[in-house]
């Protein structure tokens, strides 16, 4: 760095002699006022800090196999794995970055014991240690195990495997494709067996790798374009014996769906008969060896020769039967020619019944007119006599008129005569007395109203009626007797 002499802003210090210190500034050993010191000259900083920190744990432990069980699996939006490494006493937080995550041949689940193989490594941005691991495999069973079984019980759910997907094969081909080494054993053994079997099956091959990283990939594309173009009417996919690692690309999941996927009958001939991959219980039929899918794909010529003679056999009777069919329904149709020929006879001897009941209709017409005529003629003789009846019905409408009118005054005259003798009852109802303000007695357990004061005696019950109610009254005194007045 490129230093610039410091000159102060009002003025420097004043020169003294040789071997003194310039006014204004520290004398030898003493610090400078603006001179950093203590912890802060010697303090690093974060960024620094960290890179010391991750560059000792690299060089103290490179690299560490360190076995857990996996908990808090979380995947990213760009594939990358993090989740903890624990045992039972202790936590460690771990990642997988997304190009070893994809190479791992199962997919790691929470509570699966595994052994990592990785390094430590403290995140700046955040100041989290994390063991990133580059390797990880299963604790026991191994990788490509635990890989079969996650794949084929995921496949199994969504249905993959049920027998209601298994389609027949055809009867026979005309093109038939083969998946397999263009170099493999199993290649040769279906091409021979097809040679033996039917010398004119056309094949069609489409050489892919059955084992390493890339085979997976090419099989899948293999089956997805014979399915595609539909170059063929049954596919077969094969492969030699090997070791578990050997068949893992028939275990893979894209094999498999391509191969459920596949609008073309599949035959899956991987391995021996003792192994069964995952392609096998996808695949329309399963053969033990490559051989044996050349067997079931076509029958030897002899045996179709014997099963068209057979058809040709079965054809002959059918025809037979038809024609036998054709002849009688034949006849059946001569028949009715016959009786055919014999309808006009019958048409024309219908026709002259009808002529005959036409002419004896026509015939009776004059009379039937006569007798129509004779009842007309007496309606119309009739007519005066109706038209009187007509006139005397309106006389007798005219007089039941004036009884209705009649009857109607001498109701009114008898209900205002009624008007007037309730008018004169009412007046000489005692009880519109009441109304004005009068009252009536009665003792006790009597209807007889009381008249006289003497009729009471102190101490007595009676009843008052009212215009509007009763009212009970004890006698306390009787007045208005003649000869004496009592009083209790």
């Amino acid at each position: 760095m490129k230093r610039y002499p410091v000159r102060p802003v009002f003025g420097g210090p004043k020169p003294s002699a040789p071997g003194q210190p310039v006014q204004g500034q520290p004398a030898p050993g003493q610090p400078s006022l603006f001179e950093e010191s203590g912890p802060e000259r010697r303090a690093l900083t974060v960024s620094r800090f960290v890179a010391l920190l991750n560059g000792t744990l690299r060089s103290m432990h490179p690299e560490a196999w360190v076995s857990g069980e996996i908990s808090e699996l979380k995947t990213s939006a760009r594939g990358h794995l993090y989740f903890t490494l624990k045992d039972r006493e202790a936590a460690l937080p771990s990642m997988m970055w997304s190009d070893d995550a994809l190479a791992l041949p199962f997919r790691p689940e929470p509570g699966l014991s595994v052994v990592a193989r990785g390094r430590p490594d403290v995140y700046a941005p955040q100041g989290r240690l994390s063991f990133v691991v580059k390797e990880l495999v299963p604790a026991g069973a191994g990788a490509l195990q635990l890989a079969y079984e996650q794949v084929r019980r995921r496949l199994a759910e969504e249905g993959l495997f049920d027998l209601s997907r298994k389609r027949p094969l055809p009867l026979l081909p005309r093109v038939i494709g083969i998946v397999s080494s263009r170099q493999g054993a199993a290649l040769r053994d279906v091409l021979e067996v097809l040679r033996l079997r039917f010398p004119n099956a056309s094949v069609l091959v489409y050489p892919v790798a059955v084992q390493g990283a890339s085979a997976p990939g090419e099989i899948a594309r293999a089956i997805a374009a014979f399915s595609r173009a539909k170059a063929a009417d049954v596919v077969i996919v094969a492969r030699g014996g090997g070791s578990k690692e050997d068949l893992a690309a028939f275990n893979d999941e894209r094999v498999v769906r391509a191969v459920a996927a596949s609008l073309i009958p599949t035959i899956s001939a991987v391995g021996h008969e003792t192994d069964i991959s995952l392609t096998d219980l996808a695949a329309d039929v399963r053969a033990a060896t490559p051989s044996q899918a050349a067997e079931l794909v076509v029958a030897r010529r002899e045996d179709l020769e014997g099963r068209l003679l057979a058809f040709e056999r079965r054809l002959a009777s059918h025809l037979s039967l038809e024609v036998s069919h054709a002849r009688a329904e034949l006849t059946g149709l001569a028949a009715g020619l016959d009786r055919f020929a014999q309808r006009p006879e019958r048409a024309r001897l219908a026709l002259e019944g009808e002529t005959r009941r036409l002419l004896g209709a026509v015939r009776a017409l004059p009379a039937r007119f006569g007798e129509a005529h004779a009842r007309a003629e007496g309606r119309l003789l009739a007519w005066p006599e109706r038209a009187a009846l007509q006139l005397e019905g309106s006389r007798v409408e005219a007089l039941a008129g004036l009884l209705r009118e009649r009857a109607l005054a001498r109701a009114e005259a008898a209900a205002a005569r009624l008007g007037e003798l309730a008018g004169r009852l009412s007046a000489l109802d005692p009880l519109a007395v009441l109304a004005r303000g009068y009252a009536v007695a009665y003792r006790e357990g009597e209807t007889s109203p009381l008249t006289r004061a003497n009729q009471t005696a102190p101490g007595e019950t009676l009843r008052i009626l009212l215009h509007e109610g009763e009212v009970a009254a004890v006698v306390s005194g009787v007045s208005g007797v003649s000869g004496a007045s009592r009083k209790e």
